[in-house]
């Protein structure tokens, strides 16, 4: 029972299971049956949890839309979502033209954090495949109150997604103790609810954590809730993570962390280490570990449907030996960013070198790393007769004692 996430088992399938937030709903659907001459786009915005995610995939389902589905916060740059949202916005399917599917349906999560300071013409890119394109775009946002994020809400239908009202996230949790036989006070549902802060995915994570099998949920097992912090720091979310006693406990902790998925994956492997000492706990843990990344690499720009199989095994690598838990002193930032940040001049350098060998030999900078660099360093060892190459590839000094000592790359 707790290894089945009950906010993916329970997850809504049509437009109607989709609780609250009626008015939202009716105008995302007028606008989609496209009754009255109307934009092209429309952007959801609200509270996470409310449902703008989960009524999208089952509108579009309904409808009969093939989504295409792009989390905006992670493909900022103006190459990567033209990448996407290019061909799923230009190019028809022969299967349009069945009754079984209307078309594409581009679906941007997350715009608001597209516009970061690491934005390269995202939105512009977005702004323009909205002017261009006939097929409908469904964008959805947290916090729509951002400069960037001006010019593209001139071009939507606005809807705005409230907290869920706790009354009717009371009612999901009944129909689910109902579904799971769980017997239960009101007012331990009413807690949960209240807790939730009117976010329906947390909700129900917290009752799959609180619940057990043959005993009854009370109020006073409400009291291990405290209270809901949804904005976790890379050191918190570690610390909280390897510290966890179950999966739900720790897909909490990962759904409302703040860090990036692929900072999370490498931090955690760094640290995996120090948390299982014995080989065959921690052979299991990066086993899970690898298949998170598998996952990841196959959400590539439009496959989020899979991202919660991410989270699923990540948490599975928390709990291999939950008994065997002791505080450690964790490792962040990740390792490679840390490299990364103190090699960055000597890359820097070797790029320069390999720029300049490309405009002599006329051929890439990577040919010239891999095929030229070599031959350069040991020549440049020697010092016999370096003076005339030094002169034609325009080395400085810097240059040649950096290749001299060069001994990988």
């Amino acid at each position: 029972m707790k290894n089945d996430l009950w906010v993916e088992k329970y997850r809504p399938t049509t437009i109607a299971d989709v609780i609250g937030n009626e008015e939202a709903k009716t105008l995302f659907v007028e606008w989609l049956e496209n009754k009255r001459p109307t934009k092209k786009a429309v952007l959801l915005y609200g509270p996470a949890g409310v449902g703008k995610t989960t009524l999208v995939n089952v509108a579009g389902n309904e409808y009969k839309f093939r989504i295409i589905e792009m989390n905006a916060s992670d493909t900022r740059s103006e190459k990567a979502i033209n990448r996407v949202a290019t061909p799923a916005t230009s190019f028809t399917g022969l299967d349009k033209f069945s009754s079984e599917i209307k078309g594409n349906l581009l679906f941007l999560d997350e715009v608001d954090g597209i516009a970061g300071n690491e934005d390269r013409g995202g939105v512009n890119a977005i702004i323009k495949i909205i002017e261009n394109t006939h097929t409908p775009i469904v964008m959805a946002a947290n916090d729509i109150d951002i400069e960037k994020l001006r010019p593209l809400k001139k071009l939507c239908v606005l809807i705005k997604f409230q907290q869920t009202r706790i009354p009717l996230i009371i009612m999901s949790l009944k129909r689910i103790c109902e579904q799971e036989n769980i017997t239960y006070e009101f007012e331990a549902l009413e807690k949960i609810a209240i807790n939730s802060q009117g976010d329906v995915r947390s909700a129900i994570n917290d009752l799959q954590g609180l619940s057990e099998e043959g005993r009854t949920l009370t109020e006073q097992d409400t009291l291990a809730l405290g209270h809901r912090n949804k904005d976790i720091s890379m050191y918190d979310t570690l610390k909280n993570y390897f510290a966890a006693k179950n999966t739900v406990e720790a897909t909490n902790i990962l759904s409302y962390s703040t860090v990036e998925c692929d900072d999370l994956l490498m931090s955690i492997g760094d640290n995996m280490s120090k948390r299982y000492t014995d080989p065959t706990k921690l052979a299991e843990a990066y086993n899970y570990l690898s298949l998170s990344d598998v996952f990841r690499g196959r959400v590539g720009t439009e496959n989020w449907h899979l991202l919660k199989y991410v989270y699923n095994n990540l948490a599975q690598a928390a709990i291999v030996d939950p008994e065997s838990y002791k505080p450690f002193e964790l490792v962040t930032p990740p390792i490679r960013v840390i490299t990364l940040f103190w090699t960055k001049p000597k890359r820097t350098l070797l790029t320069n070198i390999c720029t300049k060998i490309g405009t002599q030999c006329h051929t890439s900078k990577h040919e010239a790393k891999m095929l030229f660099i070599p031959y350069l360093r040991l020549m440049l060892q020697q010092k016999k007769n370096t003076s005339t190459l030094i002169k034609w590839l325009k080395l400085t000094p810097e240059e040649v004692t950096f290749l001299t000592g060069l001994k990988m790359f």
